[in-house]
């Protein structure tokens, strides 16, 4: 496995993160089997959001039971809209899911803390202003956002600097081999993909701050059982959402040269993915749902796999 450091959390992190949005972890189900094939595999964070049904709480169970809280690095999430897609950006609101969430997952300190969706009509200075504090008190670490654009951390971080207080140092956006072709949820997700967004990128290349990105197999396109030869079975297999987001006849090119790159290695289709999306030259970290202990550790083995920088720009069709 391989880790980063990121500034004000005690551990190294695993650069493969254990997503907490799946099936199994929003319906409140029995999260040990995974997390700890996910801790033997070298995984020691999850990331799990106020917004993802029973997640907090199954994870919670899983701690307290377990014993395991000082193993773990915990990343949470506040402020999403509503299901009407009322906007939460506010210091209430993010109070409110802080303190929900700490209850839930069992602990007095959350080590990453997201705001899980922005709202430019409210001034950064505003939010930076809430978010010190919580990290201050000592209820979370490391802090940043969530599908937040690159322009808005660069104002909050300015504005954090010329007042002397702690600025993001983690952002989370969608990235993957796969490109996002629509906002997969409609309420304000942000996407590093594809040409139009190759300023965004260049922000981090320049600063290197940890990205956590998610849906980082496209929500199941990637994750091998979906075959390049069945377009449009992503609708089936997982639901509209991931269908509106990732269902084009590119991503479909790409899916086909990791099948055949997987076959040539002797891997995965998913390790494939995973190991692109790893070999960035963003500081990138990938969270990977999964509800088989299998499954969990085979995604773990990506951080082993090395690709060239041949076999990264053919994957993404940048070579014939």
């Amino acid at each position: 496995m391989q880790y980063v450091e990121i500034p004000y959390v005690s551990k190294p992190v695993s650069r493969i993160v254990l997503g907490g949005s799946g099936k199994h972890f929003f319906s409140g189900g029995d999260a040990a089997p995974v997390m700890e094939a996910a801790l033997e595999s070298g995984i020691n964070c999850v990331d799990t959001a106020r917004e993802y049904g029973k997640s907090e709480e199954a994870i919670g169970r899983y701690l307290r039971q377990s014993g395991r809280r000082k193993d773990w690095v915990l990343v949470s999430k506040c402020c999403h809209p509503t299901l009407a897609f009322v906007q939460r950006v506010s210091r209430q609101a993010a109070e409110d899911d802080l303190e929900r969430s700490l209850e839930a997952l069992g602990t007095d300190r959350i080590d990453i803390y997201f705001l899980h969706r922005d709202n430019e009509l409210v001034d950064v200075g505003i939010i930076a202003e809430f978010m010190h504090r919580f990290h201050e008190e000592g209820k979370i670490g490391a802090f940043g956002g969530s599908n937040w654009s690159a322009k808005r951390i660069a104002a909050l971080n300015a504005y954090a600097q010329s007042h002397g207080l702690t600025g993001f140092t983690v952002s989370s956006p969608h990235y993957s081999l796969g490109r996002q072709r629509h906002d997969p949820w409609g309420n304000g997700c942000k996407t590093i993909t594809g040409d139009k967004n190759a300023v965004q990128r260049e922000f981090y290349v320049r600063n290197q701050m940890p990205l956590f990105c998610w849906a980082s197999l496209c929500a199941g396109l990637f994750s091998g059982r979906i075959q390049s030869t069945e377009p449009g079975r992503i609708l089936k297999q997982f639901g509209f959402n991931a269908a509106w987001g990732y269902d084009c006849r590119d991503n479909y090119r790409r899916l086909a040269r990791c099948e055949e790159l997987a076959e040539k290695k002797g891997v995965t289709v998913a390790q494939i993915a995973l190991a692109w999306l790893l070999g960035s030259e963003l500081n990138t970290l990938a969270i990977v749902g999964g509800s088989s202990p299998d499954r969990i550790r085979e995604n773990a083995r990506a951080a082993e796999l090395s690709l060239t920088e041949a076999e990264r720009r053919w994957l993404n069709l940048e070579l014939t």
